[in-house]
């Protein structure tokens, strides 16, 4: 769960969290070319972005701390992302997003349901997974090394389709007719993240 801001001139910064990037983004599984992401990316040390609870545990600090300190993560052209999952967490999620959609913050949200582990079964065609367990089992047969808590990293090479989980992405995006993202049994707002890298 990690706070991410993406600048103009191929910048991200990263605050908070438990993976950093450019691991973050080779997690998320959205550059192949390691070599342009270290020179693309700009990570900021874990004692600037400090809360009371530990920010993997509970979106709804993470939102309060992009919240709260918005303007000192904003740069000129630059956006700023909350990302983070279900995990089972349903009333911090429900929390987290509304206290974003409401702070009157230009706070974008890149979110996950019912896991992060969903985004490489996308890539593989698999998308009628609607629990955390069921996404780890199915993942463990398409990527062995993956382990949610001891190597959280994704194998790029297994996840051959990216316009395919995109388009699955903007499906369940569209299927929302303009409700939170949290009603949704199956969301894969990274997408919306990926997408914006891409272009940066």
């Amino acid at each position: 769960m990690v706070c991410v801001q993406i600048a103009s001139g191929g910048v991200a910064d990263c605050v908070g969290g438990a993976v950093l990037v450019p691991d973050l983004l080779r997690l998320f599984g959205i550059f192949r070319h390691r070599d342009w992401l270290r020179a693309a990316v700009r990570v900021r040390p874990q004692t600037e972005f400090q809360p009371a609870v530990p920010l993997a545990l509970n979106p709804r600090i993470l939102a309060q701390e992009a919240a709260s300190r918005f303007d000192d993560l904003e740069m000129d052209n630059s956006e700023v992302w909350v990302v983070f999952d279900n995990d089972g967490r349903d009333t911090e999620v429900k929390e987290a997003i509304d206290l974003i959609n409401n702070s009157g913050k230009d706070i974008h949200i890149a979110f996950m349901k019912p896991c992060i582990e969903i985004w490489p079964l996308m890539h593989n065609g698999i998308n009628n997974v609607t629990t955390q367990a069921m996404a780890q089992s199915k993942l463990k047969n398409i990527m062995p090394s993956y382990k949610h808590d001891r190597n959280p990293y994704f194998d790029l090479n297994k996840m051959p389709d990216y316009e395919g989980a995109v388009a699955k992405a903007k499906q369940w995006q569209t299927s929302l007719s303009g409700a939170p993202e949290y009603d949704s049994a199956k969301f894969a707002g990274i997408y919306k993240l990926t997408e914006k890298i891409k272009d940066v």
